[in-house]
């Protein structure tokens, strides 16, 4: 342990830390009079309730209560103890802390920790650069077009083994045990050696530019020399979790992608390190990789947090099934935690170093910027991918992907936009967005619910409850025969504009000649418990009686039709929309245009829809 300090150094150092810019590298901060706003760096939000107090250096957050100084801040944000924030942050603006009481060990074991990986650091760079034994490693950076700039600059070393690293580290004066902590070496029956052995190292920094774990690689001949002994060995190998190191908080170049990512005002997700040195080389600072794990709530808030509100956090993954599989996950885990993301696809199964620098194609930079241009937002992107097209899936598999994109949602903090999501998810798959609302929280409605127990064990699931505008249509069409041939003439309802299980009633309805008697005597409202209790409903009360009344029945069908017709209109071109575009990429050009005077179709019916809606009741 460290000596004690002083209260005088303690205030010495908050003095001369600036505020602002320290909470400026969580989250983006805008004037506002005398203080500085942002959202919260500690919680997700899209409306900015953290203040900033330059005067009084404190923050306060008007969301969730966070309050503090630079040191709480420090403290939260890297989960340090009081000590060890100190020293950060003296460090930071260049003040030498003074102990009361000195120590052999006059530093803390965070402080041991950040010099023995400097140390280590600098240690593989000499061996990568200098020593003949990493010529194979030489060439296999120069064989991945990765020049010797771009590798200096993130700190590419060789890893030689043989404990040249754990001899090295003793003469400089590290413990062992130190050693040990840190993942630099492991204990093999009592002898003591290097971690990493004869791989390529990637440093990977905290947000202040510190190197605190490595990704080591293992070279292209040796992984297939394994493979062929019959050895399982991992591409890469990364550090594990230590006192510096939370790989589940730890985003790979961020310290480096800050200022990039708030001037092109977006932040790009890849998946290795050497796919982040290609774009940096190919000048896109603004990347960052996620190592050794998916990606958590933790990174995907940091991220969140660096762009802010107005900024775009984009997901960009190999374009192989890997890619495409754990893009997914992180969509799941963004939407989880409230940041919205987008997602682009490479073409031809590219990773972004083949692409901007190994391929050596000309087109590099143009296509990179269009595939992230063209990236979908996550929830179209996950509806996409789960059923490119929803319309070919059957009734049941048409519910299970809905549930699987529902259980996506159900966690997301912001309810207003879950319900908009839901609403497009109802459109997507052509369901009724009540339905979706009830699988969503597990309950079944009331009725349906009475319904089924009242079934008969292993009979046919009872009709599904109607929405408010078809069971008004319905409710007016059974109280007044003369608006049938107004409703099927001139609104153009349809009985394929209800649920399958209301299809008949629907036709019946839409036929003058059914009267009450005949109604009731069809074996759809005999046999369905559901069906026939809106059925007596309808019959038996009037449309005054309603939640919303109808005391005009022809000029709220109108309406109600219109919603019903507006809704249908949009889920059709919604689905020649998608289809059109598959098409396109595929060159189909016939069924394109069988499908491009299908959607022209639907769009003259929405503009006449539009017309008899503006034209109001006759």
């Amino acid at each position: 342990m460290p000596g004690f300090l002083g209260e005088d150094q303690v205030r010495q150092v908050k003095d001369r830390v600036d505020l602002v810019q320290l909470m400026g590298e969580y989250t983006p901060l805008r004037k506002s009079g005398a203080q500085f706003t942002g959202c919260c760096a500690f919680h997700q939000e899209r409306t900015p309730s953290m203040y900033v107090y330059p005067e009084q250096q404190t923050y306060h957050c008007f969301g969730c209560g966070a309050h503090g100084d630079a040191i709480s801040l420090i403290r939260e944000k890297e989960r340090l103890e009081f000590v060890d924030a100190i020293e950060l942050l003296a460090k930071r603006v260049g003040i030498v802390l003074k102990y009361d009481k000195q120590t052999d060990s006059n530093r803390s074991e965070r402080d041991a920790l950040v010099a023995l990986y400097e140390f280590a650091t600098a240690f593989y760079e000499r061996v990568l650069w200098d020593a003949l034994e990493a010529r194979e490693a030489r060439d296999y950076l120069a064989s991945r077009k990765l020049g010797a700039e771009v590798c200096k600059r993130f700190r590419l070393g060789w890893a030689p083994g043989s404990g040249q690293l754990v001899g090295e580290a003793r003469r400089k004066g590290f413990a062992s045990e130190l050693l040990l902590k840190a993942d630099l070496a492991v204990d093999r029956e009592g002898r003591i050696g290097d971690r990493f052995y004869q791989r390529v190292t990637f440093p990977i920094c905290d947000r202040f530019g510190n190197p605190i774990a490595f990704s080591a690689r293992l070279l292209p001949a040796a992984e297939l020399a394994a493979k062929e002994a019959g050895r399982g060995v991992g591409k890469y190998v990364n550090s594990t979790d230590t006192p510096l190191y939370h790989k589940g908080g730890t985003v790979f170049n961020l310290h480096r992608a800050r200022t990039a990512s708030r001037e092109r005002g977006r932040i790009v997700v890849m998946e290795g390190p050497t796919d982040v040195m290609a774009a940096d080389q190919a000048g896109y600072g603004e990347c960052v990789a996620v190592l050794g794990t998916a990606l958590t709530p933790d990174h995907t808030k940091q991220l969140g947090n660096l762009v802010g509100a107005e900024g775009r956090v984009v997901l960009l993954l190999d374009g192989d099934r890997a890619g495409q599989a754990n893009s997914l996950k992180a969509i799941r885990t963004c939407l989880s935690v409230g940041v919205p993301v987008r997602v682009a696809v490479l073409p031809d199964e590219l990773d972004p170093a083949e692409l901007l620098v190994e391929g050596g194609r000309a087109d590099g930079r143009e296509i990179f910027e269009r595939v992230i241009a063209e990236g979908r937002a996550d929830l179209d992107h996950l509806l996409r991918s789960l059923a490119p097209r929803p319309y070919e899936l059957d009734h049941r598999r048409r519910l299970a992907v809905a549930d699987d994109i529902l259980a996506a949602l159900r966690p997301m903090p912001d309810a207003a936009l879950r319900s908009l999501h839901m609403r497009d998810v109802a459109d997507y798959f052509a369901l009724e967005r009540s339905v979706l609302e009830a699988r969503l929280s597990g309950a079944r409605p009331p009725a349906a619910a009475s319904a089924e127990s009242s079934a008969a064990p292993g009979g046919p699931a009872p009709a599904p409850e109607l929405d408010e505008d078809r069971d008004a249509i319905l409710h007016a069409l059974a109280r007044h025969q003369d608006l049938r041939a107004f409703a099927a003439d001139d609104l153009q309802l349809e009985p394929s504009h209800f649920p399958e299980a209301w299809q008949a009633i629907a036709a019946a309805l839409l036929e003058e000649g059914t009267d009450v008697t005949s109604l009731l005597a069809m074996p759809e409202v005999d046999k369905d418990p559901v069906v026939r209790a809106s059925v007596f409903r309808w019959v038996n009360s009037d449309l005054a009686s309603r939640r919303i009344s109808m005391g005009d029945a022809r000029a709220s069908l109108i309406q109600n039709a219109a919603r019903l017709r507006l809704a249908h209109i949009k889920s059709q071109l919604l689905r020649l929309s998608r289809e059109i575009a598959d098409l396109s990429r595929s060159g189909d050009m016939s069924r394109m245009a069988a499908l491009s005077g299908e959607r022209f179709a639907y769009e003259r019916q929405l503009s006449d829809l539009r017309g008899l809606s503006d034209a109001g009741p006759q």
